[in-house]
């Protein structure tokens, strides 16, 4: 999967940070998923490879401003493009209101299919490649995670076995990758099996929305990245006048760290670490508290997983 931050600002944009918005780009696939459309989104992507004629979904974890404001903007200028393939939107019960008032007043006609689903705690959605289940999540209005799994992938061919066995490269070496078997020039045959590892479990990557118990995950295993608000430092969170429903980098951490999660990426970052140098608070502040590999995001910044 290959991941590009769009937006890594919590509540307002900042001079370096957009509100949040994320790409999600299956390996080997044109299409893309976007997760969360802040003002600004489509900004953010004229300065990357990705199209909108290929998004084909959209998650919405919430419908405070900093997460959606972004999405009509987008919709028109995909329209403006003569786009025609259908697109999906998820989201939580609202999201299929606010579209339909948006669309009607601005009498916003698109030349494309949109299909919205509003979302529940525990949907998995099902598609070819992957599912992406729900998590409902804790904060001052309804709000979802989404954790995103590949389906289990083929075993790789051993292709130095293959060869130290004599096999002649060519057709047949497809032919053993499909689990067939074959037979040699010299009257030998071999089994596919033989020369295939086992299937590799897909990948898994967290998506975590705005929310102030990232335990709320622990029930999840082999949790290759976990992607997650971080909104504060515990010492600036606790000095706050009010509680705002959000994560620190400490809480957010100490959950990575016992659920086994290889890697951690912490955004949705308040305006106050945007200068300064104060970023390096958050990530020192995760670092005490989990051993794996972490990194604060910045926009446009794009990973592989």
């Amino acid at each position: 999967m290959k991941i590009t931050f769009l937006g890594t600002s919590a509540g307002a944009p900042t001079k370096n940070r957009y509100v949040t918005a994320l790409a999600l780009q299956l390996e080997n696939s044109r299409d893309w998923m976007l997760f969360d459309c802040g003002e600004g989104t489509q900004y953010r992507l004229m300065q990357t490879p990705l199209s909108p004629f290929d998004l084909s979904k959209i998650f919405i974890t919430h419908l405070h401003g900093d997460h959606v404001y972004g999405l009509f903007g987008l919709l028109a200028s995909r329209g403006l493009s003569r786009a025609s393939s259908s697109l999906q939107i998820y989201g939580p019960k609202g999201i299929l209101e606010m579209l339909e008032s948006v669309l009607r007043l601005s009498q916003l006609s698109l030349p494309f299919e949109l299909e919205v689903t509003e979302i529940h705690e525990g949907d998995i959605y099902r598609f070819e490649n992957f599912t992406v289940e729900t998590v409902k999540m804790s904060h001052s209005i309804t709000t979802f995670g989404f954790v995103v799994t590949e389906a289990q992938k083929e075993g790789r061919f051993d292709l130095q076995k293959a060869k130290a066995a004599g096999i002649p490269e060519g057709p047949l070496y497809g032919r053993l990758k499909r689990g067939e078997r074959v037979t040699l020039p010299d009257g030998c045959t071999m089994d596919g099996k033989d020369f295939t590892q086992p299937p590799r479990r897909g990948k898994r990557v967290i998506v975590g929305g705005d929310n102030d118990s990232p335990a709320l995950f622990e029930k999840f295993e082999d949790v290759d990245l976990m992607i997650h608000e971080a909104t504060h430092t515990q010492e600036d969170f606790e000095k706050l006048p009010r509680k705002f429903m959000h994560s620190t980098a400490k809480s957010v951490a100490i959950a990575a760290s016992h659920m086994g999660v290889k890697r951690l990426i912490l955004t949705h970052i308040s305006p106050r670490y945007d200068k300064d140098g104060r970023v390096f608070e958050l990530l020192e502040e995760a670092k005490s508290r989990f051993d794996g590999e972490v990194e604060v995001a910045y926009d446009l910044m794009t990973v592989t997983v």
